[in-house]
């Protein structure tokens, strides 16, 4: 039985969880709670980009509980980003404090506020005095390098009425290497006056429960790249368990479905089979044998060749 206690969130993550893996997921899967969409950002010439903007729009998110993420680096940028969605009727508005990519690190974006409280109190403090009708959270690291600026950082957001902190207790200097740290997010959890999300290296059962040995009533969690590998992740955290042949016939359906929704948005084989091999970079890591389904996908020279490959793969793999 599907315990509905717990709450579950799909990351953003540029690139892979576009509107088509969102919609396509929901109607395969599902068992998810909010869908985040990759962030909003300012490109050249202060203009965002098309792709950018497409993942917003109310008609591409229809039926999903989905939140926009906006990515700034000052006022103007940040009132901008958040008019547009609210005026898109939106409801919630995330703040990505943990973007890790130098590229918007370097810009002041992303995990770069985590080094500058004061500044970060004086935009949220301009913030919430628009009165924008849309709740805000916050999604952030423990620090850009040091993971002890999440002290001060949830000092801070403390101060203003939001409806949830999502928490990845890494730096941004880590990237992905080494592991979340659920010690460094039990110490959140004593700090924040706001409901916190676990976010970070969340990929099965077994890392969910050596997640509750330190954190035990933690019941809401973000899962990013285990989503990517496992769609299904999100059911099986709930207590729902597959049979092993239904469970690949709905991983073959979800391909199936995602190809399909890919063939008829995207122009031209090139562009498709590139999308279906990003979006393999992961899928594969979900068979025995990852090192041979990925080189098979790769050896794909057409979509023909790649229907073929996906045959022998689900067959054999």
């Amino acid at each position: 039985m599907i315990q509905n206690t717990m709450k579950i969130y799909q990351a953003p993550l540029q690139g892979f969880t576009d509107f088509t893996f969102r919609k396509v997921l929901s109607e395969v899967f599902g068992g998810i709670d909010k869908y985040f969409i990759p962030y909003l950002s300012y490109g050249k010439g202060k203009e965002i980009k098309k792709s950018q903007l497409r993942e917003v729009f109310p008609e591409n998110n229809l039926d999903l509980p989905a939140v926009p993420q906006v990515l700034f680096s000052d006022r103007q940028e940040l009132f901008d980003l958040v008019s547009l969605l609210a005026e898109s009727n939106y409801t919630e508005i995330n703040l990505n404090l943990g973007c890790p990519y130098p590229m918007a690190t370097n810009k002041g974006r992303g995990a770069a506020w985590l080094e500058k409280p004061e500044a970060l109190n004086e935009i949220l403090q301009e913030l919430f005095n628009q009165k924008f009708p849309v709740k805000f959270s916050v999604k952030m690291r423990a620090g850009l390098i040091n993971d002890a600026d999440f002290r001060a950082t949830l000092n801070i957001l403390n101060h203003f009425p939001l409806e949830e902190v999502i928490f990845h207790p890494r730096t941004a200097s880590q990237m992905y290497t080494g592991k979340a740290n659920p010690v460094l997010f039990a110490e959140a959890l004593s700090l924040v006056e706001h409901p916190l999300v676990y976010n970070g290296d969340l990929f099965s059962e077994a890392d969910l429960q050596a997640i509750k040995i330190v954190v035990p009533q933690q019941d809401s969690f973000m899962i990013g790249r285990g989503l990517l590998i496992n769609p299904e992740l999100p059911l099986q955290l709930k207590g729902e368990i597959f049979e092993a042949k239904e469970l690949r016939k709905k991983k073959k359906e979800f391909h199936d479905q995602l190809l399909e929704a890919y063939s008829a948005r995207l122009e031209g084989s090139g562009h498709i089979l590139m999308k279906m091999n990003q979006f393999w970079s992961y899928f594969s890591e979900s068979f025995e044998n990852q090192h041979k389904v990925m080189k098979l996908i790769k050896k794909s020279g057409s979509l023909l060749k790649y229907n073929a490959a996906v045959v022998e793969i689900f067959r054999n793999y």
